[in-house]
């Protein structure tokens, strides 16, 4: 298992802090969306900057001009990108074609799309590309897990997990190759650093100090 945090919805200098503390014990630090429409491209760079080894996701959920989108997420220090699975094939297309450019990854966020939806990406999209079961913010007060959306298609594939995870639901990933992305349950909490050695020791994980 994999275990990304990602930051939303908060100032800009609370999102530095939290990076300063959990960097080192993650293995993906995630500029949301939120942050990235308010902040820009100057924010996710210095995000790149605070988590010095570890690497950072920009969720840019690009639904269309992916070249340029890409482009200056990559340029800011992202080692990796979220396009939408909703968006046009010609743009998703893109976005592969620009993160192989730049030996960099790209991220499908499968978020909106049925089973078929699902199934349809994961056979063309090449193996290299991650597909992320995402339930949105607006969808999980339903109660809806991204680990119901798991199925056949998700076999050999690289896949992350998003939408309102926490420390319950750690023990059914324990051992998988999975990437765990958690928000709030990390980020809200008065300590992150500790928030995060929970998710870890109840995965089962290394508690990394």
């Amino acid at each position: 298992m994999e275990l990304q945090i990602a930051l939303d919805r908060m100032p800009a200098a609370t999102a530095l802090d939290i990076v300063a503390a959990v960097a080192p014990h993650v293995d993906w630090i995630e500029v949301g969306t939120s942050m990235i429409k308010r902040d820009g491209a100057a924010f996710l760079a210095a995000v790149a900057d605070a988590a010095g080894e570890t690497p950072v996701l920009a969720d840019l959920k690009t639904a269309d001009d992916a070249r340029w989108e890409l482009t200056m997420a990559y340029d800011a220090g992202a080692r990796s990108a979220t396009v939408l699975g909703l968006a046009p094939a010609a743009t998703i297309d893109t976005a592969v074609q620009v993160a192989r450019a730049r030996d960099r990854e790209l991220v499908v966020d499968l978020m909106g799309l049925d089973a078929a939806g699902r199934a349809a990406l994961a056979g063309r999209l090449p193996a290299d590309v991650v597909l992320a079961a995402h339930v949105s913010k607006d969808v999980q007060a339903a109660g809806a897990s991204p680990l119901a959306q798991l199925g056949p298609w998700a076999q050999g594939r690289r896949i992350a997990v998003a939408g309102g995870l926490g420390v319950a639901d750690m023990p059914a990933l324990a051992g998988t190759d999975i990437r765990v992305i958690v928000g709030s349950a990390v980020t809200s909490r008065p300590d992150p650093l500790a928030a995060v050695q929970e998710l870890r020791a109840a995965a089962g994980a290394e508690v990394l100090r």
